[in-house]
């Protein structure tokens, strides 16, 4: 295996294991935000957005550097959004189901 390769593997199962590791914190951290009665869905957007742009502005800068950084930063943001997909289906989950009033039809209520 060239080195090349060889570090490119290494950073995606650094990759693999972030991704883990936030998810655990994000689950910890909508845990946390739910208990304090305010709202999970806007912390865990607002906190999207911050480390999604901060990986594309290393993008930005990495931008002259070997396509392996390149490659990283796009995994690491892959990782990010994918961690965060993960979050917001788990709370879908445990949010009680809203139900919506509807009028009865007047031939049915008749």
């Amino acid at each position: 295996m060239k080195i090349d390769e060889r570090a490119l593997l290494q950073e995606r199962v650094r990759t693999l294991v972030l991704r883990h590791a936030l998810q655990a914190v994000l689950e910890r951290l909508a845990a946390a935000t739910r208990g304090a009665g305010q709202d999970v869905e806007a912390e865990l957007l607002n906190l999207e957005q911050s480390l999604v742009a901060t990986a594309r502005g290393l993008a930005d800068r990495a931008s002259a550097q070997k396509l392996a950084v390149l490659v990283a930063v796009e995994d690491a943001t892959a990782t990010i959004r994918a961690a965060f997909d993960s979050a917001h289906d788990r709370l879908d989950l445990l949010a009680p189901p809203t139900l919506a009033l509807v009028e009865t039809p007047a031939a049915v209520a008749a």
